[in-house]
């Protein structure tokens, strides 16, 4: 029986405002992602590629078309319903974003604040457990800024599986690190994902990661040039 997509896109279009006028950088795409893969989505500059992962993370709104996650499109959400669609997506990002005034654990549990059934304490172990899978278990109490720079996307990819999201959206996260680390990063998240089963969607130039993928999607000025 064939499994229902996670995420299904219908006629995905979307403008920006340029100058006097609008430029349209996503043109009608149709697509969907299926339960536990990992998709590659890659492409030149300004193909819209991270316009995509924006909008299929709820982080832009969508102007034309359809986005339906888990059953709900995103299209027709309230501000609620787009908040609960978030905290089922774990985000990483080349840039980190992790707050220096925390430390890396607390940094990790900060998904889980939104969880009303865990108490401080298994938060804090549920932190400590991912930490320890993503080969951190030594540095639990630093400082971010006492990382590396491939030891600081591990605490990303982290934080975004602590909470079990069903999809994970990665934007450029090898950008940053040399090649040896950013294949180590990329690996720890194929291992993740088939633990966990979690839809990977991850945003690349990076060639040397290609093969970890399932499928492998290229976005040329806006459109599926190819899906394989």
């Amino acid at each position: 029986m064939k499994k229902e997509p996670v995420i299904s896109v219908r006629d995905l279009s979307y403008s920006f405002e340029e100058g006097e006028g609008m430029k349209e950088v996503l043109h009608g795409i149709s697509i969907d992602f299926q339960p536990a893969e990992i998709v590659i989505i890659k492409g030149p500059s300004g193909s819209g590629k991270t316009t995509l992962l924006k909008l299929l993370g709820g982080l832009r709104t969508v102007q034309e078309g359809s986005i339906i996650i888990d059953g709900r499109a995103l299209e027709k959400a309230s501000k609620q319903e787009l908040v609960a669609v978030r905290r089922g997506i774990g985000f990483i990002f080349q840039a980190h974003h992790l707050l220096g005034s925390l430390n890396v654990t607390q940094n990790v549990m900060m998904p889980l604040s939104f969880d009303p059934t865990l108490n401080a304490r298994e938060a804090r172990l549920r932190a400590e457990a991912m930490l320890k899978r993503v080969g951190l278990e030594d540095h639990l109490t630093k400082a971010p800024s006492k990382l590396s720079g491939g030891q600081k996307q591990r605490v990303a990819i982290a934080r975004a599986l602590v909470h079990n999201p069903k999809i994970i959206l990665a934007d450029e996260p090898t950008a940053s690190l040399d090649g040896k680390t950013g294949r180590e990063v990329v690996e720890i998240l194929q291992k993740l994902s088939l633990e966990s089963g979690a839809t990977i969607l991850l945003v690349t130039h990076d060639p040397r990661i290609l093969d970890v993928a399932d499928r492998l999607i290229t976005l040329e000025d806006g459109l599926v040039c190819s899906d394989e």
